[in-house]
């Protein structure tokens, strides 16, 4: 039986609306560690402030909430994270923009009418402690982006429209993205994504997510 002091991998789905069940799933079937799911924007912070030391890994989902509206649920969310310091995190698209904005980062809209990019683009890795050097494509929806380094991180993945798609920190076991890697084909669907480039999109994420957990599992 999981309990809080468990080792696990803690799951954070910042959903407004409609819950990433499909990729919690699909990140349990793939997880060494068991998994805890928490939904701090639908239904508060109580679940993950009784979570107790079992914590080997954190990772903080998308969500169609921004940084820039700083909610008191983003704000109780940042005092967690950062009272969890040296728990490996990932940090994904919201979550990218998340751990950029709490350690200092700027994120902003990508265009001016605050359209979103969605679709698939190939992103280039440089070596990092949980990533070798390496290119592929990921799936992307988004309408806003890291647009300024935080002074404790690094960037570790870019591409030609986004010159920060992943941070890492300089000193903390904490990775981040813009794309999605967790993505799913129901993902896929719940976005209106056109999937004629999944096969690849997908696995080539999965691969980075399996890679953390694994680290989790390890350390």
């Amino acid at each position: 039986m999981l309990t809080a002091n468990t080792d696990h991998v803690v799951v954070i789905d910042p959903a407004v609306r409609t819950p990433e069940l499909d990729c919690f799933n699909h990140l349990a079937l793939a997880s060494p560690l068991p998994l805890s799911y928490h939904l701090p924007a639908l239904y508060g912070m109580a679940s993950l402030e009784s979570e107790g030391t079992g914590a080997k890994g954190i990772i903080v989902l998308g969500s169609s909430s921004s940084v820039l509206e700083n909610r008191e649920w983003q704000q109780r969310l940042g005092q967690w994270l950062k009272s969890r310091s040296g728990v490996p995190m990932l940090g994904i698209c919201f979550g990218h923009q998340f751990f950029a904005h709490l350690y200092g980062g700027v994120v902003d809209f990508m265009y001016t009418d605050n359209r979103k990019l969605s679709g698939f683009r190939e992103v280039t890795f440089t070596a990092s402690r949980l990533w070798p050097a390496q290119k592929g494509i990921l799936t992307v929806t988004h309408r806003e982006a890291v647009v300024s380094c935080p002074p404790e991180m690094e960037v570790i993945a870019s591409s030609p429209e986004v010159a920060i798609e992943g941070l890492a920190h300089k000193t903390l076991p904490i990775w981040t993205l813009q794309a999605h890697p967790e993505a799913t084909p129901a993902f896929l669907k719940n976005m209106h994504i056109p999937a004629p480039e999944a096969i690849d999109a997908l696995s080539f994420g999965w691969k980075q997510v399996g890679s953390f957990l694994s680290y989790c599992s390890k350390h």
